[in-house]
């Protein structure tokens, strides 16, 4: 391919586009990335111009120092993340090889090559987001890109930088409907087009398979949506809304776990009764295969499954945003007949908790049966004016007994923790449940938002003839964290509310209007766009009347389409040209017969240019004449100069070539 010298112009147009492509990387990226990508930039941009001899000699000093600084900085990205093989990591390396890529670039292949680049880099911020913002942002520099390309290819310099933006907007929006029909008829598939790699979810906050103390007190930090709910009926109140996560067994004294033992049975028996509540949940990636469902959830949705101890689990962790359809009922009765299982939820570690193992021995020895033990445990907690906080003292040595004897301060998994061991300790069957409580209603699309500062974690107590039943000890230290959430429960956290709006009540509802408003916006736009997956498309399909449809109708249906716009667009493009040059053309193909009778016809491949070279070297009496002619005709109708229409015309008109007299 032939060089095409790069000018400082289009360089920079093409290091703006790519470095706005990068930009929202830079704050993922190790800090020397991004400072080396935009000193390459702006080392291609000032070198050869600051110092042309020294760039003319690329091949030779400077081609070898890029050289030993490319192999450097890949060195280094592997050296920051241990690996050259991830999302993270291949990020890195594209953002750092696009500057190095822009520094050589000198010819019109290099700037293809780095225009691709661009594209590409802005593919990959949808990697870590898939916003609205971040789809605008992109569709920016997607523009700025393409206005590149234009500038490269207007070497004659005939637009200027508002008509290279214009006709630049004009070619993404002449794309959209075509994006459009591909985007709701492309036949879709379940899950990815290609794998995403683990890397992709380290940043991922959510609840674990595991607690200890201040384990749910940092996740109440967070306001990131854990999941949406949408209620086919009225939304329950916030007292039923208990979302239903891992199950811990097991502990050490400090830290609960699933654990693992071969004596749990088949799935749960379970009998229900009252009215059914049915609802869809919308979950955001946890890269975890946990479900959170009202308790109690009693019909398996697809793709899911319920452990032993009725945790309900997808068979393959969530990677990406999924709806699911459930059905709970409030009113249940969990296994109430005995089974092995049992033994596992009265064990505790030897040597600990002495003085919790003490008040339970007196609470046994007072009551006898297990529900009234329970019901004085839960007395005991509320007349020892127990306080609910996210900062508890840290605990130095037994933290069960310090917490219960000594500082009476936590959060719920203090309480649930310090609760199941007293429990047990009292020959009382006790597991702990993680999960999330209550959720915040957006009345503007009527659903509900569970955000991860409304983690939960609770207890499920055995009783005779009763089976599991749950137990919230945090409920009797906190009651309106239960019934009005956790921002009425700890106004002086200023949990999710923003400083200096917690005395401004109308501040604080304009505020609240706001994000409720935004959060519906990104709720429609998870549901219909980054949720199209094909039973979205077949429901839409369905919704304008196609009740059953396949693949390859869908693609049929896509080609036509796409046909039909192509053509559109096509109509559109050649009948925009300017109607004021059509005259021109009118008064131009005079001017070809007046010269076809002179005998120097037109040939049909000439254009203007060429016919009058050929006149000039054929017809030196005519020279002068055609050459004004075939200015004014290309000003005209090649540079919409419409004012030279009138001279065209009298010219032409007043053309009149002898004929050539063979002899």
């Amino acid at each position: 391919m032939s060089k095409h010298k790069l000018n400082i112009n289009k360089i920079m147009w093409l290091a703006i586009g790519v470095a706005l492509a990068s930009f929202p990387h830079w704050q993922r990226l190790p800090l020397w990335i991004p400072i080396s990508h935009i000193s390459l930039l702006a080392a291609r941009l000032y070198i050869p111009y600051q110092f042309p001899t020294l760039w003319s000699q690329r091949k030779g000093t400077i081609n070898i120092i890029r050289l030993i600084l490319m192999f450097s900085g890949v060195v280094a990205v592997y050296s920051s993340y241990g690996s050259l093989a991830g999302r993270d990591v291949g990020v890195a390396l594209l953002v750092l090889l696009a500057g190095f890529k822009i520094f050589e670039s000198d010819s019109k292949r290099d700037f293809y090559i780095s225009s691709y680049l661009g594209y590409f880099l802005v593919i990959t911020n949808f990697f870590y987001t898939q916003t609205i913002p971040t789809a605008s942002y992109m569709m920016f520099i997607i523009i700025i890109m393409t206005t590149g390309l234009i500038v490269f290819n207007d070497t004659e310099r005939q637009l200027t930088t508002f008509k290279r933006f214009k006709l630049s907007t004009t070619l993404i929006i002449q794309a959209i409907p075509l994006l459009l029909v591909l985007f709701i008829l492309f036949p879709r598939i379940n899950g990815p087009l290609w794998g995403i790699p683990k890397d992709a979810f380290t940043g991922i906050t959510g609840i674990d398979d595991e607690i200890s103390p201040g384990s749910i007190s940092n996740l109440a930090q967070s306001n990131s949506v854990a999941f949406r709910v949408t209620f086919e009926d009225e939304i329950p109140k916030k007292s039923k809304l208990y979302w239903r996560g891992p199950i811990l067994w097991q502990t050490d004294g400090l830290v609960w776990t699933t654990g693992e033992d071969k004596t749990l049975q088949e799935v749960s028996k379970i009998e229900f009764s009252g009215k059914p509540i049915r609802y869809d949940v919308t979950i955001e990636p946890s890269n975890k295969k946990w479900l959170f469902g009202l308790e109690m959830v009693s019909k398996l949705p697809d793709k899911t499954y319920f452990t032993p101890d009725f945790q309900l689990k997808t068979h393959k962790p969530i990677l990406n945003r999924q709806a699911f359809s459930l059905t709970s009922y409030s009113n249940y009765r969990l296994n109430n007949e005995k089974s092995p299982d049992l033994e596992r939820a009265l064990v505790l570690p030897e040597s600990y908790h002495p003085k919790t193992r003490e008040l339970a021995s007196k609470l046994r020895d007072e009551y006898k049966e297990p529900a009234l033990i329970v019901k004085a445990a839960l007395n005991w907690l509320k007349r020892e004016n127990f306080i609910y906080t996210l900062t508890p003292p840290t605990p130095t040595q037994d933290a069960i007994d310090e917490f219960l004897f000594d500082s009476k301060q936590g959060f719920c998994e203090h309480f649930a923790t310090a609760f199941a061991v007293l429990m047990r300790a009292a020959g009382i069957p006790t597991r702990i449940v993680i999960g999330y409580q209550g959720g915040e209603i957006n009345p503007l699309g009527n659903y509900l938002i569970v955000r991860q500062y409304d983690a939960h974690a609770w207890t499920e107590v055995w009783l005779e003839n009763r089976g599991w039943v749950r137990t919230d000890p945090t409920s009797i230290a906190s009651p309106i964290r239960v019934n009005e959430g956790i921002n009425n429960a700890m106004p002086d956290a200023l949990i999710n509310i923003p400083l200096g709006l917690d005395k401004n009540e109308t501040a604080y509802r304009l505020w609240k209007r706001m994000r409720n408003t935004v959060d519906m916006v990104n709720y429609q736009w998870s549901q219909w766009v980054l949720g199209y997956g094909p039973e979205r498309q077949k429901l839409f399909m369905k919704n304008i009347g196609f009740d059953s449809i396949n693949w390859k109708e869908l693609t049929l249906y896509l080609f036509i389409c796409l046909g039909i716009i192509v053509a559109a667009i096509t109509i559109y493009i050649f009948r925009k040209t300017p109607k004021t040059t059509e005259p021109a053309k009118k008064y131009y193909d005079i001017f070809c017969k007046k010269m076809a009778k002179a005998g120097v016809p037109r040939k049909s491949y000439e254009g203007p240019v060429d016919y009058a070279q050929r006149i000039s070297s054929t017809r030196q009496d005519l020279k002068d004449e055609a050459q004004y002619i075939t200015n004014l005709y290309i000003l005209i109708r090649y540079c919409s100069n419409n004012n030279k229409l009138l001279k065209l015309k009298a010219a032409i008109k007043s053309f009149t070539p002898p004929k050539i007299i063979s002899n």
